[in-house]
């Protein structure tokens, strides 16, 4: 089904007018562990949508009608195995879909971190793509863990308590033993995470889980991009989407190791973009 209030998901998608680079009738579909996003090519700019995976082999309403279809995805062998459909590898159709979301004269060289149930890292050097290993920290372990707290939270009332919440109330801070920070490493990043969790609300232990998983990734993506030499890391995936509180915390810890990091516009649905974009390629009408 489609996602809805009563699936409550900060992956909501829109047509976006403005962005004209598809053929007309070409689908993207990436069918994640949680969710299956969909980019579909109209007259007026693509349209981005997104589906609760079906739990079973049945394909969501969205293959009639696609002239030319690209999927991707890690259940895409179980949902559309045998669809017809060009398949295209997950890594790739990411990377594809990140470089056309960046649009040109943003560089062609970056480290890749897609973040979806898990994270992968990939480097990314013009058409050219490295798989770099990833970390199974992403939104699957995020919401996992919170629902553990709290079995009745939605994902976006998780991101919302996350953004209301005071993480310093259940993490020990750098600033609580070195009150001016220590080398490079401010006050304000975390010693000890989580390590007050008895303390503070809900809403703070969201904000402390919600940069667990930031500060980790993103040192683990800034790793990735000082050994591939590339100094800059491109975000994209599901957990990024409407997510600014670990966008921030990404963005600091990056800064620590000389990189640059930046998220893109609807980071959830590069995948499903990049694997309509390969299967027009492929298609020959592009």
């Amino acid at each position: 089904m489609p996602v809805s209030e009563g699936h409550s998901h900060a992956l909501r998608g829109g047509a976006r007018s403005d962005l004209h680079i598809l053929p007309d009738g070409a689908i993207g579909i990436d069918a994640g562990m949680t969710l299956t996003k969909i980019a579909r090519a109209g007259a007026d700019g693509v349209t981005f949508e997104a589906y609760e995976t079906p739990s079973g082999s049945e394909h969501p309403p969205v293959l009639a009608g696609g002239s030319r279809i690209g999927v991707t995805g890690a259940l895409v062998d179980r949902s559309y195995g045998d669809s017809g459909a060009v398949r295209v590898q997950e890594i790739e159709a990411a990377a594809r879909g990140v470089s056309a979301l960046l649009g040109p004269g943003e560089g062609a060289d970056f480290v890749l971190a897609l973040l979806g149930t898990g994270t992968a890292f990939a480097a990314v050097r013009g058409a050219s793509v490295t798989h770099l290993g990833g970390t199974p920290l992403g939104g699957g372990s995020f919401s996992g863990i919170a629902r553990r707290m709290d079995p009745t939270l939605s994902y976006d009332a998780m991101i919302a308590g996350a953004e209301r919440g005071d993480r310093r109330r259940v993490d020990a801070m750098i600033a609580d033993i070195y009150p001016e920070g220590i080398g490079r490493v401010g006050p304000d990043l975390t010693a000890a995470h989580l390590s007050h969790a008895q303390a503070g609300s809900q809403d703070d232990f969201l904000a402390g889980l919600l940069n667990l998983h930031a500060e980790n990734i993103a040192q683990i993506a800034a790793s990735r991009a000082v050994i591939a030499t590339i100094p800059r890391i491109v975000v994209a995936g599901g957990f990024a989407h409407n997510n600014p509180s670990l966008s921030s915390a990404m963005t600091a810890m990056a800064r620590l190791f000389g990189v640059t990091l930046s998220i893109i516009p609807s980071p959830g649905f590069a995948g499903a973009l990049g694997a309509a974009l390969l299967a027009a390629e492929a298609d020959g009408t592009m």
